[in-house]
């Protein structure tokens, strides 16, 4: 119910904030698991891509320390986020993720590990691989823009984009990094 409303709230807000526009939705599943890989450009990707899909409920990871945080930490979990211990291998997480996509929701994954606002992508770490291969899930690369404005007051209606491309499938981590990446660069 929250997450319903929350989610009515925040794209009445994008549209009115924003030159809001969502390119490539049909590709994202109507059901079944999948891996919504992002770039990441600011705090306000979460709620971004998540509202671009308005036929299904996105889930993604938030680092661990924003869940300390009073009223927010629970705010976030509302919103389909889950804590994960970064800089270490975290099978709680790891074991929710892959039950989640085997569950047939979808899991966000900003694949750089980090914000990062230059044009050009970090490397993408592997992680993102490792669940598609073990939750035999695509992975549906999205590239987003000018996200870092929407929380500023810098630009007024900055133009935000939300593209979508085709499903990724591979079976090896190494092929899944090279095909993502350059799927990422293609949308950019």
């Amino acid at each position: 119910m929250f997450y319903c409303f929350a989610w009515i709230i925040l794209r009445i807000f994008l549209h009115l904030r924003c030159d809001y526009k969502i390119i490539g939705l049909e590709n994202i599943p109507k059901t079944g698991g999948a891996i919504i890989l992002s770039n990441h450009r600011s705090y306000a990707d979460p709620f971004t891509v998540g509202c671009a899909i308005h036929y299904r409920r996105t889930y993604f990871f938030a680092k661990e320390e924003l869940f300390n945080i009073p009223i927010f930490g629970s705010i976030i979990r509302a919103l389909g986020a889950f804590p994960v211990k970064r800089d270490t291998l975290d099978k709680k997480s790891l074991n929710y993720s892959i039950k989640l996509l085997k569950d047939g929701e979808l899991l966000l994954i900003f694949g750089e590990g980090t914000r990062n606002l230059k044009k050009e992508l970090l490397p993408l770490k592997a992680g993102f691989a490792f669940l598609s291969i073990k939750a035999k899930v695509p992975v549906i690369p999205v590239y987003i823009t000018e996200t870092e404005e929407i929380l500023t007051l810098k630009k007024f209606r900055p133009k935000v984009t939300v593209k979508f491309g085709k499903p990724i499938f591979c079976n090896s981590i190494k092929e899944f990094v090279v095909k993502a990446t350059q799927a990422l660069e293609n949308l950019s």
